[in-house]
């Protein structure tokens, strides 16, 4: 092989060298491109999946439920919710009624909670006058407030907030006053003890100098006398004009200081009249309230009676003419006609409060049953065993697929409320460090949306089967986390279970 062919050899070696290098390049610049155009897709693969849903405002509808066992309901008691005198009696036992039918006539007296909501009355109108004449109010409020204007928390505020503003410009005033009046005070001491010594210096070294001068010297101490008598005159002309300075300080000080007191008494006059105002707000609220009741138990009163709820036979009267009733107690048993079913459970009395007879109760596993299923509340009495906190809640059954012994699971509806954020009740957790929701922040970045969790503490104002109404520091239309694959935290990257890009609210 010559020369030229080992040149040639040498050169094709290289350059098949060169071309896997390129290729080696081109590969791995390759698999880069490809591990960053997927490293989103494959990071998301390790992160926990989550659904989500928007808090916005809804309805929450509370359920009351309860359980009881159905029976066969012969007997009916009648009760009335009040004390009230028997006037007389309006049927006989074995007697038969229909539903609305007079059982008692009642006394148009007035019963113990009415006179206790009268007392209450009268009460609340006699502190609301001792507070009105306390001597706190001028006569213009007085007038005002008897009318019942009062004025808002935003009017309050701004009145309070101009005598602070001049309590607090007087109280400066008064401050720079005290430090000038001082500062001259001081001035003026020192300057008249120098001036003294000066003057007793200079009287004592004239006598001995005509004491033991020659006739030669006698012009000499002309001279200096005279010089003397220049700067006494100087001095007396400072001391003058400190003095009028001091006085000008003086008489500021002492304008401050009344100007101070005089504002201090307005501040503690509308301190005082904007408490006494409150107080009279609400006490006048109170008035309201103790009115309204007062209302409602004598239009319950006047020509009252106790009636028949159903229909049937009366089976026991349990008063007679004369004699007064207990609250929530039995008055009357009544044979219903018909045998009917009734299921009865006890509920809290702040519950049994917002419900009435007559309202209808559904099942709460309604797949057990037919369609023709009613459950109605017949009746709410007082529970024997905790009168003060429980009521009985009675309900009359009417399906074919109920019997006598069967347990019946009923629920009943309290009024729906809508506000203003409503998330799934999934959304709502609770720890050791109290109840949270985890809400979904979107980030951008190069490669795209990253989506984060952070919690905000919350609280619930009310809850059904499906919903919770919240408060907290979150945003209306925020994205709550229902659901996650994985135990998550705050701080946490997720993505998301609908994979459906979404931009911040």
């Amino acid at each position: 092989m010559n020369i030229e062919d080992k040149e040639l050899a040498l050169l094709q070696k290289s350059q098949r060298r060169k071309d896997i290098i390129k290729n080696i390049t081109i590969v791995f610049l390759l698999i880069l491109l490809a591990l960053t155009f997927f490293s989103r897709t494959i990071m998301n693969y390790t992160l926990p999946e989550v659904a989500t849903h928007v808090a916005a405002q809804g309805e929450v509808s509370p359920r009351i439920r309860g359980q009881g066992t159905a029976a066969v309901d012969d007997p009916y008691l009648v009760t009335v919710t009040q004390a009230r005198k028997i006037r007389s009696v309006a049927v006989k036992v074995d007697q038969e009624v229909k539903r609305g039918d007079v059982i008692y006539y009642l006394e148009d007296t007035e019963s113990e909670e009415l006179r206790t909501a009268r007392q209450e009355l009268e009460d609340q109108k006699a502190n609301f006058t001792k507070r009105l004449f306390d001597g706190t109010l001028s006569d213009s409020e007085i007038t005002r407030m008897r009318a019942g204007n009062y004025r808002s928390d935003d009017e309050l505020q701004a009145e309070l907030a101009s005598i602070n503003r001049k309590f607090e410009s007087a109280t400066k005033e008064a401050q720079e006053a005290a430090r000038s009046y001082e500062k001259l005070s001081a001035k003026s001491s020192s300057s008249g003890g120098n001036g003294s010594s000066e003057s007793n210096s200079t009287g004592t070294g004239s006598g001995s100098s005509k004491g033991t001068a020659d006739a030669d010297e006698e012009d000499d101490n002309s001279d200096d006398a005279a010089a003397d008598v220049t700067t006494d005159g100087m001095l007396s002309a400072q001391s003058t004009s400190l003095e009028k300075k001091l006085e000008k300080a003086n008489t500021r000080k002492i304008d401050a200081d009344a100007e101070l007191t005089q504002v201090t008494s307005q501040r503690e006059k509308v301190i005082n009249s904007i408490s006494a105002e409150l107080e009279l707000k609400n006490t006048q609220e109170a008035i309201n309230k103790a009115q309204a009741k007062v209302d409602r138990l004598e239009k319950e009163e006047i020509g009252a009676s106790i009636t028949s709820p159903v229909d049937g036979r009366v089976t026991s009267l349990t008063y007679s003419a004369g004699e007064t009733t207990a609250a929530d107690a039995e008055a009357a048993v009544i044979q219903i006609q018909g045998k009917k079913l009734s299921v009865s459970f006890s509920v809290k009395k702040e519950q049994a409060q917002k419900l009435k007879v007559g309202d209808e109760a559904e099942p709460q596993n309604p797949w057990e049953y037919n369609d023709d299923f009613h459950a109605v509340l017949r009746q709410i009495a007082a529970d024997q065993s905790d009168p003060q906190n429980s009521r009985i809640l009675k309900f009359e059954i009417d399906s074919d697929s109920v019997s006598q012994g069967d347990n019946v699971q009923l629920q009943i509806a309290e009024s729906s409320k809508t506000y203003d954020l409503v998330v799934p009740n999934s959304a709502v957790r609770s720890d050791s460090n109290g109840t949270f929701v985890l809400v979904l922040q979107t980030r951008q970045s190069p490669m795209g949306n990253r989506y984060i969790v952070s919690r905000e503490s919350v609280k619930v104002l009310a809850k059904d089967d499906t919903n919770s109404a919240i408060s907290g520091a979150i945003g209306a239309y925020s994205y709550v986390v229902t659901e996650s694959t994985k135990m998550i935290s705050s701080g946490d990257q997720v993505r998301l279970a609908d994979e459906v890009e979404r931009e911040d609210q």
